[in-house]
């Protein structure tokens, strides 16, 4: 006697994989997106009859510090008759934004030391400012003038000296010093 069984087929897994992305702190975020895998019989996305698209999102903004953050996918609107879905964090990296640290221009008589040099700092986002930044340090000068330079007008080079700040990286553009 041959008794009739029950055949089930399952739904296969699709992997839904959020897709790794960069930016520059204090910048938007960039479009999420995902990428498929997992599609059996030689189906592709246009043939596998899912329909619909997931949501990518994250929790991180233009105030988030330089870091990783994670990307997560979710269901949405996705939906397949054949298909189920796993869904896989993608990660979203913040890189540091770029200061340009200018050294101000100064003036000093012939046979004087030369003054306190300072700077201006350009390119910083999210309406910050070096004391609300995060930055710490004073930048170090170098020129070629001394009590004994004659008149005439001298580079001025910052550097880096003691700068830091979580959440930018330095450049250097050179001020003049008029004797």
């Amino acid at each position: 006697i041959f008794s009739k069984g029950v055949l089930t087929i399952n739904k296969a897994t699709i992997n839904v994989i959020a897709e790794n992305k960069t930016r520059i702190y204090g910048a938007a975020n960039p479009t999420f997106t995902a990428t498929y895998t997992g599609f059996v019989n030689g189906e592709n996305m246009d043939s596998s009859g899912i329909t619909g698209a997931p949501v990518v999102t994250s929790i991180a903004n233009t105030s988030s510090s330089v870091g990783n953050y994670d990307i997560v996918p979710a269901l949405g609107s996705l939906a397949s008759a054949n298909y189920a879905f796993n869904f896989v964090k993608g990660t979203l990296t913040v890189d540091k934004a770029t200061l340009t640290v200018t050294a101000d221009n100064k003036n000093k008589i012939y046979g004087a030391v030369n003054p306190a040099f300072s700077v201006t700092y350009t390119g910083f986002v999210n309406n910050e400012t070096p004391l609300y930044s995060g930055m710490t340090g004073t930048p170090s000068f170098t020129t070629l003038a001394t009590t004994l330079s004659p008149v005439g007008v001298y580079d001025v080079m910052p550097g880096l000296g003691s700068l830091t700040a979580p959440n930018y990286t330095f450049v250097f553009a050179k001020g003049a010093l008029t004797v």
